[in-house]
């Protein structure tokens, strides 16, 4: 027999999602983890990059330092809002703006 009023039963803990960064064009962000299973990705751990544009759930980057996929050098990268870090500035040297390159978390990459 049905119970009315009953507390709702527990079916599973709540799923905690972590906030991607709000990006802004011209950010500089930190790719985290490895963004897949091939070859080219493994060089994109860890690497820098500048927020070209956003368009929806995707990234434009202008990166650092290229990286070689399928054969070719590829100087820009679609990503994630959930795959980037937000890397703030320490200080200027002359022109050149300066970015924390260590981990969130301190520890060593």
């Amino acid at each position: 027999m049905a119970m009315y009023d009953a507390p709702p039963i527990p079916t599973r803990r709540p799923v905690v999602h972590q906030q991607p960064p709000q990006l802004r064009p011209g950010d500089h962000v930190r790719i985290r983890g490895v963004p897949g299973d091939m070859p080219a990705h493994k060089q994109l751990e860890g690497a820098f990059g500048r927020v070209a544009r956003i368009a929806g759930a995707s990234v434009v980057l202008d990166m650092d330092e290229p990286y070689t996929a399928g054969g070719l050098a590829h100087r820009q990268y679609f990503a994630s809002p959930y795959q980037l870090v937000k890397v703030e500035s320490i200080g200027r040297m002359g022109a050149r703006e300066l970015y924390d390159d260590e981990p969130e978390d301190g520890s060593a990459a």
